[in-house]
């Protein structure tokens, strides 16, 4: 079953048309029932939200765990079915003659569907056991084991457009898009699984029509924070998990509209104040001005006025998405994640749940995030929602299933810089390092003059000797392209030093101190260009100077345990005993801390 709708809609797609109201009305769903455990979480901002959603626990219904949302949804939803048009905005307001004939008992109640199948295998073996999990379009999700015939059944669910997937050891993850569940029928759904065989390392899979990996295990917040933080110097281009936690941005926030202080942008803010002076009780005039302000990056000016809107029309969830979005900029998700939770019978659409995925990873929430981001790239496979769920993936080591959204991502968006960025990193996470440098190398070559390539590709100068006079060719036209970079100096010298893999022989050692020092000189207090600065004048037997650089950069970073390693063996080496075994006690915890915090990291990405 494929996916007709493509959902590309935009914000005004949210409001209610006629077609929308009376008898033909598809009601939205209450939800199916969740995930096993979804409700004995520690009270989070994020839990306390969804239990205003009505996310609350429910017996076990032949033996799946139940949660789902509170009676009062069902309520909501009858009251749905009888609103009316009101305003030029055309949303719709239940009216009190509605609202006494729902109390009448007038409207009958909505019938329920069931949704049931079996899962087999290539040889239509059924796969007994396979988990079988279905996720309604507000995120909501429940799931059953199949039995030893591979056969599963919900067998009592709102009538609505689900997503369907299944899981089994040994077998490639399935997933059907769009299942429609109707009232008062059953509809059959088989899911086909594939063996799961052994990858070649540089050996691409098919490319799916669809992304298949989903993965409802949950997630705690971890010390892999994401490829988004500000770029460091890292001098272990080995680690993987290093790489992840350093590197610039490659997320924010689409090009503003107007540029702030410009003549047009001072005028524009001129009439659209004059309108709401004129008017300040009008939900238009705060909402435009509300909008403005975000538009020339300055949200924090804009939240009383769209605030104000909100106040005036709280059910309009156009002025609602930009209120949560200026909440969410001005660090305060939690606002904002209660703000899209009550927003949420506005027919979501897949810029809605992109935010909300932002939000829950604001807030460290990183499983309901996952979620989110996978189901907006579901909805509707923009370049950023296919970008986000391939980064979201990849912070988790979900290296395989990142690897695949990317290899979507750069087929449908060709000229996309990060995407090929992305893609990067998981083949190089998954050690297929050949792979991973041509992806760097093509993404620096789309724009040569950003610096977001070379930064990546620059901690990998020494995983690929095939390709070393690719890396150093593209650090050239780095430093060359940007001249005030002290990284492009940095990674230009370890490429130029270290990244043919031949040691001394053959190397201009004068033109790699050169290169060091101008990054020391653009960045003096730069740990790691001391630290390789060090190294060099320790290989040249320049023993002074190299001691020098090794206690600047344990000055610049105490924590570094490398410096400290350094620093200990220049120490001995000069005969002073007592401060080099001060410096190796020093590196000894700072390695074992080091380790413990990123063994723990990674056992919480998976536990």
């Amino acid at each position: 079953m494929k996916t007709k709708d493509k959902h590309k809609k935009s914000r005004s797609s949210w409001r209610l048309g006629p077609t929308d109201v009376g008898v033909g009305l598809a009601l939205p769903s209450s939800g199916p029932a969740g995930m096993p455990g979804t409700a004995s979480r520690p009270p989070t901002a994020g839990g306390i939200a969804r239990r205003r959603r009505g996310d609350v626990s429910r017996p076990p219904v032949n033996g799946v765990a139940q949660v789902g949302r509170s009676p009062l949804s069902g309520l909501l939803a009858i009251l749905a079915a009888g609103i009316l048009l009101s305003g030029d905005q055309g949303w719709a307001r239940p009216t009190p003659t509605v609202t006494s004939l729902v109390g009448a008992g007038f409207f009958p109640a909505v019938e329920k569907g069931a949704l049931a199948g079996t899962v087999t295998g290539p040889t239509k073996i059924p796969i007994a056991g396979a988990k079988v999990t279905l996720m309604a379009a507000d995120g909501s999700r429940q799931a059953v084991a199949a039995d030893e015939n591979g056969h599963y059944s919900f067998p009592s669910l709102e009538p609505a457009s689900y997503t369907l997937f299944a899981e089994a050891a040994g077998y490639q993850p399935a997933t059907r898009a769009d299942v429609r569940v109707a009232g008062g029928t059953s509809t059959t759904v088989d899911l086909l699984m594939t063996a799961q065989g052994p990858s070649q390392p540089n050996q691409a899979n098919p490319l799916p029509e669809q992304p298949s990996y989903y993965d409802d295990t949950p997630l705690k917040a971890s010390g892999v924070k994401t490829t988004i933080d500000a770029a460091g110097y890292s001098s272990q281009a080995e680690s993987p998990h290093r790489l992840l936690s350093e590197g610039p941005s490659l997320t924010g926030n689409a090009p503003r509209a107007r540029e702030p202080g410009s003549p047009e942008a001072a005028e524009e803010e001129r009439r659209l104040r004059a309108a709401l002076q004129a008017a300040p009780g009008s939900f238009y005039a705060n909402n435009q001005l509300g909008r403005y302000y975000l538009s020339v990056d300055d949200p924090k000016r804009g939240i009383p006025f769209l605030e104000k809107a909100q106040a005036l029309k709280p059910g309009d969830c156009p002025n609602g998405y930009d209120l949560a979005r200026a909440y969410l900029e001005t660090q305060s998700p939690a606002k904002a994640q209660l703000l899209l939770r009550d927003l949420m019978p506005c027919k979501p659409t897949a810029e809605f749940h992109n935010l909300l995925g932002e939000v829950d990873k604001a807030l460290g929430d990183p499983a309901p995030a996952l979620s989110e981001f996978q189901l907006a790239s579901q909805m509707d496979p923009t370049e950023k929602n296919l970008f986000d769920w391939g980064n979201e993936l990849l912070l988790h080591e979900a290296v395989e299933p990142a690897i695949e959204v990317f290899k979507r991502g750069v087929t449908h968006y060709p000229d996309s810089l990060r995407m090929y960025i992305g893609l990067g990193i998981a083949l190089y996470s998954r050690n297929s390092y050949d792979a991973a440098i041509e992806a760097l190398c093509h993404a620096s070559d789309l724009d040569p003059s950003d610096p977001r390539p070379y930064l990546f590709l620059g901690k990998m100068y020494s995983v690929s000797k095939g390709h070393a006079d690719e890396v150093a060719k593209r650090m050239n036209r780095f430093m060359e392209t940007n001249p005030n970079n002290a990284l492009a100096y940095y990674y230009g010298a370890l490429s130029l030093w270290k990244g043919t893999g031949n040691g001394a022989q053959g190397v201009d050692v004068t033109r790699v101190e050169a290169l060091f020092k101008k990054s020391l000189a653009l960045d003096p207090r730069s740990a790691d260009a001391h630290l390789q600065l060090g190294i060099l004048y320790q290989d040249q037997h320049r023993e002074q100077e190299a001691m020098a650089e090794f206690q600047e950069a344990v000055r610049a970073n105490p924590a570094n345990p490398d410096a400290h390693y350094h620093l200990a063996q220049a120490y001995l080496r000069a005969g002073d005993k007592a401060r080099g075994q001060e410096e190796l006690e020093l590196y000894q915890k700072l390695r074992q801390r080091q380790s413990e915090e990123t063994g723990k990291s990674k056992f919480e990405n998976r536990e």
